[in-house]
């Protein structure tokens, strides 16, 4: 799909203008990206770590279980590469349990790496759909479950030939 997409040179320069982005009911105001990459947990891209470094901004700390949605920008293909290898962070662009992103024009989507054309309309992710129940093996006293032998357990046996 971004192979046919490539060769119809449509450029993402404005894809900040393509879509408008909404987090906890508020508009956001998009940099000049050409893409976003919206985070639950830090890995991402075969564990690249594009949210970054903590660092003294408006943003609370992600952490996997806090049921908030980060949302970042890439600047294009290099930009990636860049966050893939470590060398950059995306920007930062918000953090929220609710999203709702109004696609003006037909684009390429992915999520948990497959691929589609996402024709005009909204793409919601809601908080709730985010929470899950972990559950945890109670400490039981483990049982023995090898045979014992004691003294004279053991026998030989002979056999004449």
């Amino acid at each position: 799909m971004g192979l046919r997409k490539m060769v119809s040179r449509k450029t993402w320069r404005d894809f900040h203008k393509d879509i408008q982005l909404e987090v906890d009911n508020k508009v956001i105001d998009l940099p000049p990206v050409e893409g976003i990459i919206i985070l639950n947990i830090l890995s991402w891209g075969s564990g690249a770590n594009p949210w970054g470094p903590e660092k003294e901004d408006q943003f609370a700390k992600p952490t996997h279980y806090d049921g908030m949605l980060e949302v970042v920008g890439v600047t294009g293909v290099v930009h990636m590469g860049q966050i893939q290898s470590g060398l950059r962070s995306a920007i930062r662009i918000a953090q929220g349990g609710h999203l709702r992103i109004k696609l003006h024009t037909e684009m390429p989507v992915q999520v948990d790496g497959e691929p589609w054309i996402q024709s005009s309309g909204e793409v919601v992710v809601l908080r709730s759909a985010l929470k899950a129940t972990m559950l945890r093996k109670s400490k039981m006293k483990r049982r023995n479950t090898e045979p014992v032998l004691g003294p004279g357990s053991c026998e030989k046996s002979t056999t004449d030939e």
